[in-house]
């Protein structure tokens, strides 16, 4: 089976993000995903984690690099469970598959 494509993979990307109502945002070299929901609502913030996280892993890394934001691992966990707002950020992803997303953005 062959390797998919820069475009393939940004194309999986951003169909992800509107089947799970996410925002994507291509900043440089950094990768933002974010997903709203009700504050305080436990149940969806689980869901959106998830959504959040199946978006941002589908980035392939290609050089060293970091996930970060409002997931359970961190304190950024609790603000965003109370704001209502699901945030990870990704650097070190493919350049190629970020340029070929920003177009589709």
């Amino acid at each position: 089976m062959s390797k998919p494509s820069p475009v393939e993979v940004a194309t999986k990307i951003h169909t992800l993000a509107k089947e799970y109502g996410c925002s994507v945002e291509v900043r440089g070299s950094i990768l933002t995903v974010t997903k709203l929901f009700t504050p305080g609502d436990k149940a969806a913030y689980c869901v959106a984690e998830s959504d959040v996280g199946s978006i941002i892993y589908s980035l392939p890394s290609t050089s060293a690099g970091s996930t970060w934001g409002s997931d359970s691992g961190s304190v950024g966990g609790y603000i965003g469970l109370t704001n209502g707002e699901m945030k990870l950020n990704k650097s070190g992803g493919s350049k190629r598959v970020l340029a070929a997303l920003s177009k589709l953005l």
